[in-house]
């Protein structure tokens, strides 16, 4: 196990959130010196989700709705978790005739999204809401297992999560797999990112060779998590589970599953593995 990983699981999570918040604040200052701050984009100190490699992720994902999943510019989307607009920045630019709602737990991403997106493109709409996750939002009164989407049955041409299910429980996984399929179209597509977990990635982890320690099981042998007393901070299912989950909740049809790199796979395509399916018309 290298170095950077070994502090990755012996830091408390409190800690490395506050190291990212100094380290990307440090460079926010560089970069408000220097004047070379991204037009357009939140600075650094305010990204709470994933990589430091914001625009090239949100571009990275655009190019993938587009050539797995047929994203059409007049689409009606749904980006749950929003974050700060990671993915909903780039997309301004492909949704000339379509729209896209995003929700999240984070008030700072969400006030940020209203200011800088919402103003300049009426047809992207953003929306708080208070649920809890003891990674991210210790304080939120809703819980994820009874949240309803404030939307309408059938509203969605195409429904996306990235980095969302890879901090979520089982229970909740349900639930808002379950409104997916109230909310989305029948054929309209399920774009979906998750750790994964099949004989090849237990393997690596067997060989602390992935990048992901899923030592601890959660429930029955079906998720595994690395943080100790945080399992929301990382969390991956078996790929069979996912499978049976999708099967259940009627949006498993056309499923193409594109593995990613975060487990050291001989063969990948992203961090995280992609799961592109269809609900059931």
């Amino acid at each position: 196990m290298n170095f950077k990983k070994k502090l990755k699981y012996i830091l408390p999570v409190s800690a490395k959130k506050t190291l990212k918040y100094l380290f990307y604040l440090a460079q926010d200052i560089i970069f408000y010196i220097k004047g070379s701050q991204m037009e357009g984009y939140p600075p650094k100190r305010l990204n709470f989700v994933g990589s430091s490699e914001f625009k090239k992720v949100g571009n990275e994902f655009v190019k993938y709705f587009k050539e797995l999943g047929n994203l059409k510019s007049n689409d009606v989307v749904l980006d749950i978790g929003c974050g700060i607009g990671r993915i909903a920045i780039p997309s301004t630019k492909y949704l000339t005739d379509g729209e896209l709602y995003g929700f999240d737990i984070d008030k700072r991403g969400i006030k940020w999204c209203k200011k800088n997106i919402s103003k300049k493109f009426s047809n992207f709409h953003f929306q708080y809401v208070d649920i809890f996750n003891k990674y991210y939002n210790k304080k939120g009164k809703i819980h994820a297992d009874k949240f309803s989407f404030p939307y309408k049955n059938n509203k969605f041409d195409f429904i996306f999560a990235t980095s969302v299910f890879t901090h979520m429980l089982p229970k909740q996984i349900n639930q808002y797999l379950s409104e997916i399929k109230r909310v989305l179209k029948p054929g309209g597509k399920c774009f979906l990112t998750w750790f994964s977990i099949d004989e090849e990635v237990q393997e690596n982890i067997n060989k602390h060779v992935s990048n992901c320690n899923f030592i601890y099981p959660y429930e029955g042998n079906f998720a595994f998590y690395s943080h100790k007393n945080v399992p929301e901070a990382e969390i991956g299912y078996m790929e069979n589970w996912i499978i049976e989950q999708l099967r259940k909740f009627d949006c498993c049809e056309n499923l193409k599953i594109h593995h990613g790199n975060w487990s050291n796979r001989k063969e990948s395509l992203s961090y995280q593995d992609i799961f592109v399916s269809e609900k059931k018309k």
